[in-house]
């Protein structure tokens, strides 16, 4: 029988939407988050475990004391997500905590906050000329994350989007609908419904692994060299 998610004290961590973010859920259901924007000199590699530790400090948590770990795993970008997960992975080496895994593009809808019974899309522009794409209904996810060309999703009938920033391309007939619910709030309600899923938190792995769909500008690179 799985345990609820709050028989685990989780440490949550977002850095995939250009702030640093993270969210506590505690073993008796209490939580608290918190939230930090970049600022000029100030990068995340500098800011993670600052943010983390204060975190814990307002709840007199030590780190030995967090049962699960988890991050927004992507996809966004490269440089984003490869700190997020270094630092996880600098954290837990000493402690091997599961490592729960979630969807930047599940916290966005959830940003979002979306009564409808439509489809919501989320729409993430990954640059060259390309787009992060999911769509979802009542929360569920109705198709899983992809990489398609901002052509693909145009050529699709308009629907119901939302993203974190505006996209490049116009998208006619499209109805946006902006993020109403703060990041690190998103963060802790996708949190919640993700532990809810899992079976035992055991089977999770305790290393971070990014989700990031794109190959990077060097396998680009490397792939216009050999053709």
């Amino acid at each position: 029988m799985k345990k609820p998610h709050n028989s685990y004290t989780t440490l949550a961590l977002d850095t995939s939407a250009g702030c640093l973010c993270a969210a506590l859920l505690k073993k008796d259901g209490s939580t608290l988050t918190i939230a930090e924007n970049m600022v000029q000199g100030k990068t995340r590699s500098t800011a993670i475990v600052p943010l983390l530790s204060k975190l814990l400090e307002r709840t007199a948590l030590h780190w030995s004391e967090i049962d699960t770990l988890a991050f927004a795993a992507g996809p966004a970008s490269f440089t984003g997500l490869r700190i997020a997960a270094a630092t996880l992975a600098g954290i837990n080496a000493g402690y091997h905590r599961p490592i729960l895994h979630l969807s930047s593009l599940a916290i966005t809808a959830a940003q979002a906050d979306f009564q409808g019974d439509e489809p919501l899309w989320v729409l993430e522009d990954a640059r060259a000329g390309e787009v992060f794409t999911a769509c979802y209904q009542h929360g569920a996810l109705l198709h899983t994350p992809r990489c398609l060309n901002w052509s693909e999703v145009i050529s699709q009938e308009p629907a119901h989007f939302t993203s974190i920033h505006q996209p490049p391309q116009e998208l006619a007939g499209w109805q946006q609908h902006l993020p109403k619910k703060k990041r690190e709030v998103a963060l802790l309600s996708v949190l919640k419904a993700e532990l809810d899923q899992v079976t035992s938190v055991t089977q999770l792995p305790a290393y971070p692994q990014p989700n990031y769909l794109q190959r990077s500008q060097a396998e680009r690179n490397l792939d216009a060299q050999q053709q």
